[in-house]
């Protein structure tokens, strides 16, 4: 705040108005978090439909300091469509601080499947994808307004993507890597005292986006009756389709695979499909969120949506 001194403005006074500005609630920092509350495997990356091992590396700026991390730190969890990782109950805070007036968290979030064993392949792909969002010049800001918000979040998936068009070139079946599962950005930022928030996954990596050739791909969508989830009152697991917004205000990235598979006496599609479920907290309260960018398709399931705020 601007304050001009003039003739009929006592000393009082003016302290008055510098005092009423540093308690306003846009200079106050207000504590938020980055929590994944599931990740579900609908269909494995395991040929025979066995359990995966998964885990998630968290890069991002918060307060203009990078970080990296792997999530779980010890060793990947074990997934399958009845072994979830995490829950609401249980979450897996990825990031977590205090932003003030203007300032804002960019997390990205990669979900991997595999044993994290190999150390150089992990650095390479972290290092181009480094290389390539160090590029969006809004990521390197103190503070953001809301339009620069918005556009660093398009230009972040524009970046990121051109890296995962050619994400098998470092993991890849064939080379009996880990393998890519799928991207998002989380962008949390404090507006004059309010925390908002969006979350921008990659998209359409490879391949097109209907039907059931070879394809990649992580969107904000509905999915097919195909999910596993259980009763808490019976014991009892059923397939159902699931949405994108749970009812605990989880937002869910759905991330998938179509890919063709040699070896056998015929070629044959594999689908890797997977959920990871996230949730924003603002001084502890969960927020909820509004989707945007609805894109239609054939049918109700192909409808998706480019980003959740």
């Amino acid at each position: 705040m601007n304050v001009v001194m003039r003739c009929g403005w006592s000393f009082v006074g003016l302290m008055a108005i510098v005092l009423s500005a540093a308690l306003a609630p846009s200079a106050v920092a207000i504590p938020a978090s980055v929590d994944v509350t599931n990740v579900v495997a609908i269909q494995t990356y395991d040929l025979k439909k066995g359990d995966d091992q998964a885990y998630l590396l968290v890069t991002g700026i918060a307060n203009g300091k990078e970080f990296s991390e792997q999530f779980p730190k010890d060793k990947p969890w074990t997934i399958g469509p009845k072994t979830p990782a995490a829950s609401v109950k249980s979450p897996v805070t990825v990031w977590k601080g205090d932003l003030g007036d203007g300032e804002f968290a960019l997390v990205s979030i990669t979900l991997m499947q595999g044993k994290a064993a190999d150390a150089a392949k992990i650095k390479e792909y972290l290092d181009k994808k480094a290389e390539a969002e160090k590029k969006v010049a809004d990521r390197a800001k103190a503070k953001l307004t809301a339009d620069e918000a918005k556009a660093l979040s398009t230009n972040l998936v524009k970046a990121q993507q051109g890296v995962i068009k050619d994400i098998k070139k470092i993991f890849s079946r064939d080379k009996n890597t880990d393998h890519y599962g799928g991207l998002f950005n989380v962008v949390v930022w404090n507006i004059g005292g309010k925390i908002v928030k969006r979350v921008d996954p990659v998209g359409l990596t490879f391949g097109e986006h209907f039907g059931t050739e070879p394809k990649i791909y992580s969107k904000i969508k509905n999915t097919r009756p195909n999910v596993m989830v259980k009763d808490e009152a019976t014991g009892e697991w059923s397939e159902q389709t699931v949405g994108p917004i749970s009812d605990q205000n989880g937002l869910r990235v759905k991330m998938l695979e179509t890919e063709v598979v040699k070896g056998g006496a015929e070629p044959e599609n594999n689908v890797t499909d997977y959920l990871v479920e996230i949730q924003v907290k603002a001084a502890d309260k969960v927020l909820g969120w509004d989707l945007g960018g609805e894109q239609t398709g054939p049918t109700e399931v192909h409808k998706y949506w480019e980003f959740a705020q």
